[in-house]
């Protein structure tokens, strides 16, 4: 996997986003203050309200061209931030070192019940136009990617150890010519276990058993939405309504969903061959998508729409409620379902980096620590959720703010788990700075507290800026939160 592909699964934060799982749309004009619903404006409002582009540019502009805005996080409760920023780091330079046993063992430990979710955005092209009577359009282009884990203890076992893992018995180890066959035990040094070729158990276990509790999902969208927004009646001084709609083409980079409860397995993937992923004889049954490289191909494609709706009281209190993603995504290339198999034997050592969502090919795979079969589709509904938000002005410095996101359907891959409750405020002490915070629980994070800062030029004509979705980022080296937003290139006109 080049070093592009990495930086978006891991720095495309790193975490994604309209963020299919966070309640800032992704923009960085957003991210500090942790609402967005009756905040965001032009293209920005796009998959968060798309009545919003109905309003009355603020500064008097018809246009507004944005590139290559950027909005991730990633939450660990298990690793600290330190690890977190070394992974950041290594991924980045495409010089990962390869976990030691050690190191696996102890994310055997850290990872046994513990939650892993990273999100990520890139917007790369903005645009909306705004007239008088007529309403605003715009159209957006965003890449959104996910990745939430939770692991039980012999889930965590098998994906880290793989061949040594606790579920064999016995290990065949390979020292040049020779080959044998030993005994399992705790304290296997690394030596032998880098001689380790396959491990072999007496008592194989069903693969759902082993898996049991344990929940993987993973999601890489490219979407490409036009919405509109207009005033339907009223005036803005006394009451006024607007509506909007957005509509949305759908590129499926990849979907990974293994999930296992009660002894009840189910597991579908299709990757964009850009992952790397070989899957032996599997593949003779798939519909294959072949290359590597930038631009990644697409393994699916799917449509959705984005409703919204809000009002504007006495030109100053905004009502907003927005119901968003609704759709889905059909996926006909490299789709893959997981068969529950006895763990009799592996001969994968495991997953090699703290980055799952990179380390998928170890996984998948003749040799991998899943069996899989080749299917031609597999169809995915979009993670929806409905918005409800409120914000009020308070004179010319502050503008005060609520947001409710709540999932329509939390089971699907790229959903929010929980829903999102945000408080937020914007504070303008000059005309070219806005400064930004608030107070988020909810979603696949513990509570947060997002702040920004935003430089203003030119009027309004320019802005540019960084933010992150928890404070903790920028003022501590404590925490398990990494987050960050930015944007150097919009402009209105």
């Amino acid at each position: 996997m080049n070093k592009f592909l990495l930086l978006v699964l891991f720095i495309l934060i790193s975490s994604a986003t309209v963020s299919y799982s966070q309640s800032d749309g992704n923009s960085f004009t957003n991210t500090g203050r942790g609402c967005a619903t009756t905040f965001a404006t032009d293209y920005q409002a796009i998959g968060v309200n798309p009545s919003n582009l109905g309003w009355t540019p603020k500064y008097q502009t018809k246009f507004t061209l944005g590139f290559s805005e950027f909005a991730g996080s990633i939450y660990s409760d298990s690793l600290g931030k330190s690890d977190l920023r070394k992974a950041v780091t290594d991924m980045i330079s495409g010089t990962s070192a390869n976990l030691d046993r050690e190191q696996k063992l102890q994310a055997t430990s850290n990872f046994t019940q513990s939650g892993l979710t990273m999100n990520a955005d890139i917007t790369s092209l903005g645009f909306a136009v705004q007239i008088k009577r007529v309403g605003g359009f715009a159209f957006r282009i965003n890449d959104h990617f996910q990745w939430y884990s939770k692991l039980g203890s012999e889930a965590a076992n098998l994906i880290f150890l793989g061949n040594t893992s606790s579920l064999f018995d016995k290990l065949t180890i390979k020292a040049g010519t020779t080959t044998q066959t030993i005994n399992n035990h705790p304290g296997l040094s690394q030596d032998t276990a880098n001689m380790v070729v396959q491990g072999t158990s007496n008592a194989p276990q069903l693969l759902s058993k082993v898996l049991d509790g344990s929940h993987m999902q993973m999601t890489w969208y490219r979407e490409y939405n036009l919405s509109y927004g207009r005033k339907i009646l009223g005036f803005d001084s006394v009451f006024a309504i607007y509506g909007g709609v957005g509509i949305k083409y759908i590129q499926g980079m990849a979907m990974f969903d293994i999930k296992s409860e009660g002894g009840a397995l189910t597991g579908f993937s299709s990757l964009s061959p850009s992952f790397g992923v070989n899957y032996g004889n599997a593949s003779s049954q798939a519909n294959q998508v072949l290359g590597s490289g930038f631009p990644p191909k697409a393994v699916g494609n799917g449509y959705g729409f984005d409703l919204g709706a809000n009002v504007i009281i006495k030109g100053k209190l905004k009502i907003g409620l927005s119901l968003i993603n609704v759709g889905s995504v059909t996926w006909t290339g490299n789709v893959y379902q997981l068969k529950d198999t006895l763990m009799v034997s592996l001969k994968s050592s495991g997953v090699q980096s703290l980055n799952l969502a990179s380390q998928l090919k170890n996984m998948l795979g003749p040799d991998g620590m899943f069996k899989v079969t080749g299917q031609q589709s597999y169809k995915t509904v979009l993670p929806g959720m409905m918005r409800a938000g409120a914000s009020l002005p308070l004179g010319k410095m502050f503008e005060v703010g609520v947001d409710a996101v709540i999932p329509t359907n939390n089971t699907v891959p790229g959903s929010i788990q929980n829903p999102i409750v945000a408080v937020g405020v914007d504070f303008i002490p000059v005309k070219w700075l806005k400064l930004q915070a608030g107070f988020v629980v909810g979603g696949n994070y513990p509570y947060q507290i997002p702040v920004g800062i935003i430089f203003i030029a030119k009027g309004g004509h320019y802005e540019a800026g960084i933010a992150s979705r928890d404070a903790v980022t920028f003022f501590t080296q404590q925490g398990s939160t990494m987050s960050f937003s930015t944007g150097f290139m919009r402009f209105r006109f």
